[in-house]
C-alpha cells in the first residue's frame, strides 16, 4: 500500500494533480459567479489548460462538482466514524450541519448539491476515486476500503444516523430509515437556505422539532 502521492508513477501523479488543478480552479470562480454561469473555457483559462485536457478528466462541467462531492462525502464518513456513541441524534444534526457550512474551498456546495440530487442524484455519481487520491486526500483508510468509499452517499450516511436514533428511541416519527433519511436531507438544507435568507433566526432549532 502507497502511503504518499509521490509513490506513486508519474502517470497517477499527473492525473491527480490535474483533476485537483480543474476543482480548484472551479472552486475560485464559484467565489465570483453561480456554479450555472461558469464555462468550460472559463475553468480551462483559470487552470491553465486546454479543453482537450479538461474533457480528459472530466466528461461535462457538472463531474467537477460529482467529483468535489465523492471527497465530501468521504470527508464526513470519516469525520462521523469519530463520533462517541453517546452522542445524541440533534447533536449530530448540529455537527452535519456544521460541516456543511464549512466548506469553504467550494462556496455555495449546498446549492449544487440540491441541483444535482434533483438531476441526478447520488447513486448515479460516476466519479470514483483512484488509489493514488485517496492517498493524497485521506488518511487512514485502507486499501481494501476504497470500492465502499466509492460507492457511498450522503443519502445512505444520513440513513445510518437515522437508524441507530431509532434504536435509540431518539424518533417518534413512523417512516423508512429511506424517508427519514430523506427527511434529514431536507432539513440540513433549508435550514442552510433559510438561514443564509435570514441570519438572525436558528432554523436548525425550529427544524428540530419535527422530529419529536
Amino acid at each position: 500500500m502507497y502511503e504518499s502521492l509521490e509513490n506513486f508513477p508519474l502517470r497517477k501523479i499527473n492525473f491527480v494533480k490535474t483533476r485537483t488543478t480543474i476543482l480548484k480552479a472551479v472552486s475560485h470562480l464559484l467565489k465570483e459567479k453561480n456554479f450555472a454561469d461558469i464555462t468550460v473555457d472559463e475553468i480551462c483559462q483559470r487552470a491553465q489548460i486546454s479543453r482537450g485536457t479538461f474533457f480528459n478528466y472530466f466528461s461535462t462541467k457538472e463531474h467537477v462538482f460529482h467529483y468535489y462531492l465523492r471527497i465530501f462525502t468521504v470527508r464526513i464518513a470519516l469525520r462521523i466514524k469519530q463520533w462517541d456513541d453517546s452522542m445524541k441524534f440533534e447533536a449530530k444534526i448540529k455537527q452535519l450541519y456544521d460541516w456543511f457550512n464549512e466548506s469553504t474551498e467550494y462556496s455555495r456546495f449546498v446549492d449544487s448539491y440540491i441541483s444535482f440530487l434533483l438531476n441526478v442524484g447520488e447513486p448515479h455519481n460516476e466519479m470514483k476515486l483512484t488509489d493514488a487520491e485517496f492517498v493524497y486526500f485521506f488518511t487512514g483508510i485502507e486499501e481494501t476500503e476504497y470500492e465502499y468509499y466509492n460507492e457511498l452517499t450522503l443519502q445512505s450516511l444520513f440513513e445510518k444516523i437515522c437508524q441507530t436514533a431509532k434504536k435509540e428511541n431518539e424518533l417518534s416519527l413512523n417512516m423508512t430509515e429511506h424517508e427519514l433519511g430523506n427527511l434529514l436531507s431536507g432539513v440540513l438544507v433549508a435550514s442552510y437556505v433559510t438561514n443564509h435568507l435570514e441570519q438572525n433566526i436558528n432554523h436548525l432549532e425550529i427544524f428540530n422539532k419535527i422530529w419529536k
